[in-house]
Protein backbone atom coordinates (compact mmCIF):
# COMPACT_ATOMS: atom_id res chain seq x y z
CA UNK A 1 0.00 0.00 0.00
CA UNK A 2 1.59 3.27 -1.09
CA UNK A 3 0.96 6.16 2.08
CA UNK A 4 2.05 10.02 1.77
CA UNK A 5 4.29 11.01 5.53
CA UNK A 6 1.68 13.66 6.48
CA UNK A 7 4.91 15.15 9.09
CA UNK A 8 8.53 14.84 9.39
CA UNK A 9 8.93 11.73 11.46
CA UNK A 10 11.53 10.00 12.70
CA UNK A 11 12.16 5.86 11.72
CA UNK A 12 11.90 3.71 14.81
CA UNK A 13 13.75 0.80 15.91
CA UNK A 14 12.45 -2.06 18.11
CA UNK A 15 13.94 -2.14 21.64
CA UNK A 16 13.77 -6.10 22.83
CA UNK A 17 14.93 -5.18 26.31
CA UNK A 18 11.97 -3.20 26.91
CA UNK A 19 9.65 -4.04 24.19
CA UNK A 20 9.05 -1.37 22.80
CA UNK A 21 10.30 0.98 20.27
CA UNK A 22 12.70 3.60 19.54
CA UNK A 23 13.32 6.45 17.36
CA UNK A 24 16.84 6.76 15.25
CA UNK A 25 18.02 10.10 14.22
CA UNK A 26 17.05 9.40 10.38
CA UNK A 27 14.66 11.63 9.72
CA UNK A 28 11.43 11.19 7.02
CA UNK A 29 10.23 14.31 5.32
CA UNK A 30 6.61 15.34 4.94
CA UNK A 31 5.30 14.70 1.61
CA UNK A 32 7.36 11.80 1.38
CA UNK A 33 5.87 8.35 -0.69
CA UNK A 34 6.56 5.22 0.62
CA UNK A 35 5.32 1.64 0.32
CA UNK A 36 4.54 -1.14 2.84
CA UNK A 37 2.12 -2.19 5.05
CA UNK A 38 0.35 -1.23 8.34
CA UNK A 39 0.82 -4.10 11.63
CA UNK A 40 -0.05 -4.16 14.99
CA UNK A 41 2.92 -5.37 17.45
CA UNK A 42 2.22 -6.28 21.50
CA UNK A 43 4.89 -4.66 23.48
CA UNK A 44 4.84 -2.84 26.47
CA UNK A 45 4.10 1.03 27.52
CA UNK A 46 5.25 2.58 30.59
CA UNK A 47 5.16 -1.08 31.90
CA UNK A 48 1.62 -2.12 30.97
CA UNK A 49 0.75 -4.24 27.97
CA UNK A 50 0.10 -2.03 24.66
CA UNK A 51 -0.36 -2.26 21.17
CA UNK A 52 1.63 -0.51 18.91
CA UNK A 53 0.22 0.72 15.36
CA UNK A 54 3.17 0.70 13.06
CA UNK A 55 3.77 1.08 8.98
CA UNK A 56 6.66 -0.99 8.19
CA UNK A 57 8.54 -0.44 4.46
CA UNK A 58 9.87 -3.69 2.29
CA UNK A 59 13.62 -2.47 4.32
CA UNK A 60 11.95 -3.11 7.70
CA UNK A 61 11.84 0.57 8.40
CA UNK A 62 9.04 1.82 11.03
CA UNK A 63 7.27 4.26 11.33
CA UNK A 64 4.03 5.29 13.67
CA UNK A 65 0.71 4.86 12.11
CA UNK A 66 -0.29 8.43 12.74
CA UNK A 67 2.37 9.72 10.73
CA UNK A 68 0.93 8.60 7.69
CA UNK A 69 -2.03 9.33 5.20
CA UNK A 70 -3.14 6.35 3.33
CA UNK A 71 -2.80 7.15 -0.74
CA UNK A 72 -6.45 8.99 -2.26
CA UNK A 73 -6.65 6.92 -5.68
CA UNK A 74 -9.20 5.30 -7.56
CA UNK A 75 -9.26 2.67 -10.47
CA UNK A 76 -10.57 3.15 -13.41
CA UNK A 77 -10.93 0.94 -16.12
CA UNK A 78 -11.05 2.73 -19.49
CA UNK A 79 -12.01 -0.20 -22.52
CA UNK A 80 -11.71 2.54 -25.40
CA UNK A 81 -9.64 0.13 -27.78
CA UNK A 82 -12.64 -3.14 -27.07
CA UNK A 83 -9.79 -3.83 -24.29
CA UNK A 84 -9.58 -3.97 -20.40
CA UNK A 85 -6.67 -1.52 -19.55
CA UNK A 86 -6.85 -0.43 -15.62
CA UNK A 87 -5.51 3.54 -15.58
CA UNK A 88 -5.08 5.21 -11.83
CA UNK A 89 -6.97 8.32 -11.59
CA UNK A 90 -6.08 10.82 -8.20
CA UNK A 91 -8.77 12.92 -8.19
CA UNK A 92 -8.99 16.35 -6.10
CA UNK A 93 -11.03 15.82 -2.90
CA UNK A 94 -13.74 17.73 -2.02
CA UNK A 95 -13.20 20.27 0.48
CA UNK A 96 -15.57 22.66 1.53
CA UNK A 97 -13.12 25.68 2.79
CA UNK A 98 -10.28 24.52 0.42
CA UNK A 99 -7.64 27.44 0.02
CA UNK A 100 -8.98 28.92 -3.27
CA UNK A 101 -12.05 29.06 -1.47
CA UNK A 102 -10.99 30.92 1.81
CA UNK A 103 -9.30 33.54 -0.56
CA UNK A 104 -12.55 33.89 -2.37
CA UNK A 105 -14.47 34.48 0.85
CA UNK A 106 -11.73 36.94 2.25
CA UNK A 107 -11.12 38.76 -1.39
CA UNK A 108 -15.07 39.00 -1.97
CA UNK A 109 -16.01 40.52 1.66
CA UNK A 110 -12.84 43.18 1.41
CA UNK A 111 -14.41 44.22 -2.02
CA UNK A 112 -17.65 44.35 -0.40
CA UNK A 113 -16.34 46.30 2.22
CA UNK A 114 -14.61 48.66 -0.21
CA UNK A 115 -17.71 48.95 -2.80
CA UNK A 116 -19.95 49.99 0.55
CA UNK A 117 -17.45 52.56 1.68
CA UNK A 118 -16.72 54.35 -1.42
CA UNK A 119 -20.81 54.05 -1.84
CA UNK A 120 -20.72 55.92 2.04
CA UNK A 121 -23.39 53.39 3.06
CA UNK A 122 -24.34 53.15 6.95
CA UNK A 123 -22.94 50.13 8.98
CA UNK A 124 -26.00 47.71 8.02
CA UNK A 125 -25.38 47.88 4.68
CA UNK A 126 -21.32 47.85 4.96
CA UNK A 127 -22.09 44.16 6.35
CA UNK A 128 -24.67 43.43 3.95
CA UNK A 129 -22.20 43.88 1.04
CA UNK A 130 -19.39 42.33 2.91
CA UNK A 131 -21.75 39.10 3.18
CA UNK A 132 -22.31 39.30 -0.65
CA UNK A 133 -19.01 40.18 -1.65
CA UNK A 134 -17.92 36.80 0.51
CA UNK A 135 -20.72 34.60 -0.88
CA UNK A 136 -19.67 35.92 -4.82
CA UNK A 137 -16.02 34.89 -3.81
CA UNK A 138 -16.99 31.75 -2.42
CA UNK A 139 -18.86 30.74 -5.69
CA UNK A 140 -16.46 32.07 -7.69
CA UNK A 141 -13.90 30.33 -6.03
CA UNK A 142 -16.10 26.91 -6.55
CA UNK A 143 -16.62 27.24 -10.25
CA UNK A 144 -12.40 27.64 -10.23
CA UNK A 145 -12.09 24.90 -8.11
CA UNK A 146 -14.42 22.50 -10.19
CA UNK A 147 -12.80 23.16 -13.09
CA UNK A 148 -9.18 21.91 -12.69
CA UNK A 149 -7.71 19.28 -14.35
CA UNK A 150 -7.70 15.29 -13.12
CA UNK A 151 -4.66 14.11 -13.68
CA UNK A 152 -4.91 10.09 -15.57
CA UNK A 153 -1.32 8.36 -15.31
CA UNK A 154 -1.22 4.83 -16.48
CA UNK A 155 -0.88 2.18 -13.79
CA UNK A 156 2.70 -0.16 -13.43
Amino acid sequence: MKVIVNKDSKFLIANNEHKNFTETDEIVEEGTILNGNAINVKGLRRGEPFTYRLFITPKNEMLYLNNITPMETTEVMLGADDSVSSTKVNLIPAETFSRVKTIGIVAGGLAGFVYAKYKKQDMKKVAMFIGLGALIGYATAFVVDTNKAITITPSK
